[in-house]
């Protein structure tokens, strides 16, 4: 006697429509339920929990892999606040500073040790 493993095709789940209130109304999951506040949380919750896709996106600071482009933007709110303007700041600083090499009497504070001057200053 022979055992055979069947394959059933899952057909993807397909966003609902908004309710018949509108998008700004109260809407449910036929998923799953649960409800929420308007449309776009709806939209949001089906790409988290319903969704499926092959696409990681990825943190460019930590290299941390998502499965939605939404966890990866929560992640990068909560672990890595200010981390972007930051880094943007540092390669606009350094880029500027190779360019613009400072005089070094600009820096002269009179006399005394004032401790090194900072990375984007050196």
């Amino acid at each position: 006697m022979c055992c055979y493993e069947w394959q059933y095709a899952v057909p993807p789940l397909r966003m609902p429509p908004p309710t018949a209130g509108g998008i700004n109304e109260p809407q449910e999951c036929p998923y799953c339920r649960r409800t929420f506040s308007c449309y776009y949380s709806l939209k949001r919750h089906f790409q988290d929990k319903h969704e499926q896709s092959d696409t990681l996106y990825v943190c460019e600071f930590c290299h941390r892999r998502y499965r939605t482009k939404n966890s990866l933007t929560t992640h990068k709110s909560l672990q890595h606040r200010g981390s972007s303007g930051m880094l943007k700041r540092l390669l606009k600083t350094s880029a500027l500073h190779g360019a613009l090499a400072p005089a070094p009497h600009l820096f002269d504070l009179g006399a005394g040790d004032h401790g090194p001057l900072p990375p984007a200053l050196q």
